[in-house]
């Protein structure tokens, strides 16, 4: 897993810096964390080679949250 790579991406998305993407950051915190940005962060995932469905958009409270899903194969396994 490219973590760094993920982290930039996620906080490129979300239009904040890496320092305040923290892993129990909640990311409804940040004003861009909107359907358009949780959209973006499943295209994100996916060219990393993870997929997302709209079902796991519900359990992502924390960029924790993100590492953790990724970490289990999102559950849908990981495309490779």
């Amino acid at each position: 897993m490219d973590e760094p790579g993920i982290q930039e991406s996620v906080a490129e998305i979300l239009g904040v810096t890496l320092e305040e993407l923290t892993p129990d950051v909640e990311l409804k915190t940040f004003a861009t964390y909107d359907s358009t940005a949780q959209l973006s962060l499943m295209v994100c995932l996916s060219d990393f080679g993870f997929r997302l469905e709209p079902n796991d958009l519900r359990k992502l409270r924390t960029y924790g949250d993100i590492l953790k899903l990724i970490n289990q194969g999102s559950g849908n396994g990981q495309d490779s």
